[in-house]
């Protein structure tokens, strides 16, 4: 249960930050020192359980089951709250006033509780040392010499500045220490480290020293130094748990990695899978949720990363790092877990990272047994609705995935925001979320209604945090819409064959951080009031119709990371306000005609891939591009994105261009050569009937390699001039 307590306090802890956000903290009554206080006590034993959770025990079994209870208790009072707080609106004092009243008293019935579950642990002795007396020394000292056979680990935690070093220095220098330890090495580890920088420190005192060997042979000479002798290493300034579990694993994994695929008969299943339950164990607890939660996805599944990642932060698996999103953190477990060869690649994209992924199927029967006896998953936050039969949706699919086998309907509490109510709902519900759900019968729906060819009433988990519409009927949500009490909700992803419109109450959705589209959604142009939510969390704004990018559009989303807009037969208008976006990486545009319109273009320097469509630039303008876009990887021309006979790059232009795709252009001439595009990697030419002839065909359909425009050249002219056609021409 140490892994399920642990994922419903991460959970939790996002919960907390979620409700002090300043746009939300302005609607809403509460305590913020209680809420902070909470805070702290969640912290604290999300610390207590990256130091023990190790422990195997009936005492911390039984300490994990409670905690992980008032965790997913808490979290329940907050969103019933908080959803009721955010439906009603305004009121008057009297209201204001009893709404706070009866938060108050509900989260401190929980901190009471999560108080009585630490009086447990700190009572018998077996907590995390802490600081803040004289007397820590003493017990520090008695815990370091008291002659155990097994290493001994001894966490000192606690908030900045109250004297963790100063007790750990203390220890370190004392004579009695000093004498009693062969060997002592002190260094700090930091929040940013590497493995190997750990092991050459602890092999030269905890200096810093260059070194040749691989990590096996470090690791080798470092078990050789230290076999048989009395040693005490203090690892200062430790940011997570992950640093001491990296050099405790490190040998042990790359062991477990070389024999993973070595199993195959049936026979020696069980035996593997003992072997790997092993190597679980000693995963650190920060990734086992992350881990686990790969036995959602099909046997022999190719997984997008881009949508496990979103997954991952959606059941707040991730423990925030300073100065990196979510998103990022995610990256770091998953290299982690793929370094750990836990997680396969599949598919790598340009540049290195990884795109797709997959589990092997024996790791995958582990986390299937693992996941049965956490149950680290309580009530759904994921939701995957398919319109494409509405008849079917309505009578005969499960309302949370969608699934058509095994479906009973199954009592469960819709919320009535007015009156402060609720009242039985009968959704479908398949077994297999049945199963994956534990807690299901404690979820409360929220009802958001559409209309046009149908009416619907669209049934959502109040804590929802990642949605999912697959659609081919026409549909428009109703407004006003309650589609903002989904007040946690992260990621909104909408696949519509036909337009719609969605609610002005989107841009009340501060937490939302993936809006994406297919090109048929459209977004409705946020009305500026004095209390204007910010989406400071939103990354994602992906191809949305008739997106217009004026400045006080653009000011409301200033951390976008990623930009499509597609226009249809509409002027187009803001795009000269592109460079305010100081974060944006991937840029997308689907434009019927730019050409008049092009020179008018800004870009942030920050920008990383562009994507233009039907836009019809004229290839001069290409130089414009190539100047403002320094820091340009990724250029992606469709469908006559520029037009004109003829395209002269121009050297020193898109000086860290890797990647040039060009799709259905009627392009004759290109005067480019080796010096225009000096780091590029990777070039696709494909549908460019004008460039090259038959030469170029052959090239395009046989995939012949080659690494420079000069052995392109080379490879047109072998054909001869004859045959070559517009060749000679491009390159002379």
């Amino acid at each position: 249960m140490a892994v399920a307590a642990y994922a419903s306090l991460l959970s939790l802890s996002h919960v907390l930050e979620n409700i002090q956000y300043p746009a939300r903290r302005s609607r809403l009554h509460l305590d913020s020192e209680q809420v902070q206080t909470l805070q702290e006590k969640v912290k604290f034993l999300l610390e207590f359980l990256e130091v023990h959770s190790g422990r195997n025990s009936q005492e911390m079994e039984d300490l994990a089951r409670q905690i992980a209870i008032v965790a997913d208790e808490a979290e329940d009072v907050i969103d019933l709250h908080v959803v009721y707080q955010l439906g009603e609106g305004s009121r008057d004092k009297s209201q204001d006033m009893a709404a706070l009243s009866s938060f108050y008293q509900d989260i401190h019935r929980v901190i009471q509780k999560i108080d009585s579950i630490t009086n447990v642990f700190t009572s018998s002795g077996k907590s995390s040392t802490m600081v803040g007396f004289d007397e820590h020394l003493v017990r520090v000292m008695d815990e370091l010499t008291r002659n155990e056979p097994d290493i001994q680990i001894i966490p000192i935690i606690g908030m900045g500045g109250i004297g963790k070093t100063t007790l750990a220095k203390n220890t370190f220098d004392n004579p009695y220490i000093v004498n009693y330890f062969d060997k002592r090495i002190w260094f700090t580890i930091s929040q940013e480290y590497r493995a190997r920088q750990i092991l050459v420190r602890l092999l030269n005192d905890g200096k810093d020293q260059e070194s040749s060997e691989t990590l096996a042979e470090l690791g080798q000479r470092l078990h050789q130094s230290l076999f048989g002798r009395r040693y005490l290493i203090v690892m200062d300034d430790m940011w997570s748990i992950s640093a001491w579990d990296d050099l405790r694993a490190l040998e042990y994994w790359e062991s477990v990695a070389e024999n993973i695929n070595s199993f195959s008969d049936l026979e020696y299943n069980e035996r593997c899978l003992k072997i790997l339950s092993l190597s679980y164990d000693n995963l650190p607890i920060h990734l086992k949720p992350c881990f686990l939660y790969m036995r959602i996805f099909p046997e022999d599944d190719e997984i997008k990363v881009s949508k496990l990642i979103k997954l991952w932060v959606a059941e707040g698996f991730l423990k925030p790092i300073r100065a990196k999103t979510l998103e990022e953190v995610a990256e770091e477990y998953l290299r982690n877990l793929i370094d750990r060869n836990l997680i396969l690649v599949r598919k790598r994209m340009d540049g290195g990272k990884t795109k797709t992924c997959s589990i092997h199927d024996l790791l995958r029967d582990l986390c299937l047994r693992q996941f049965r006896k956490e149950y680290f998953i309580c009530v759904p936050k994921v939701q995957r609705i398919d319109l494409r039969h509405v008849f079917f949706w309505n009578n005969n699919m499960c309302f949370l995935c969608s699934s058509w086998l095994k479906v009973q309907r199954m009592d469960l509490l819709e919320v009535q925001v007015a009156s402060q109510s609720t009242s039985l709902a009968s959704p479908l519900v398949c077994d297999d979320c049945r199963i994956m759900y534990p807690n299901l019968i404690r979820l409360r729906l929220l009802g958001v209604k559409a209309y046009e060819d149908v009416d619907i009433e669209f049934l959502h988990p109040t804590k929802l945090r990642y949605l999912n519409i697959n659609n081919e009927i026409r549909l428009n949500y109703e407004s006003p819409s309650t589609i903002s009490l989904l007040w946690n909700l992260q990621t909104l992803t909408l696949r519509l064959p036909y337009r719609v419109d969605l609610p002005s109450e989107i841009w009340d959705m501060p937490q939302l951080r993936h809006l994406i589209s297919c090109g048929l959604a459209a977004l409705p142009h946020p009305v500026a009031t004095q209390d204007s939510m910010i989406m400071e969390n939103l990354q994602t704004l992906a191809d949305f119709r008739d997106f217009r990018c004026t400045m006080d559009v653009l000011d409301r989303v200033p951390n976008l990371k990623k930009l499509g807009i597609f226009h249809i037969e509409k002027d187009i208008v803001g795009l000269n306000n592109l460079a305010r976006l100081h974060k944006l990486e991937s840029l997308s545009v689907v434009e019927k005609d730019l050409s008049l319109l092009a020179n008018m273009i800004t870009f942030p320097i920050s920008l990383k891939k562009l994507t233009l469509s039907t836009c019809c630039i004229p290839w001069e303008e290409m130089k414009v591009f190539g100047s403002v876009l320094p820091n340009l990887e990724k250029l992606k021309l469709y469908h006559n994105a520029f037009n004109g006979a003829e395209w002269s790059p121009v050297e020193g232009q898109f000086p860290r261009l890797k990647v040039l795709v060009i799709w259905k252009n009627d392009l004759v001439w290109w005067r480019a050569e080796d010096i225009h595009f000096p780091y590029l990697e990777r070039l696709v030419l494909d549908e460019m009937h004008s460039l090259g002839g038959d030469p170029f065909r052959y090239w395009r359909y046989t995939n012949t390699p080659l690494n420079s425009f000069e052995e392109l050249q080379r490879f047109f002219c072998q054909f001869g001039e004859a045959n070559i056609g517009g060749t000679t021409k491009l390159w002379k």
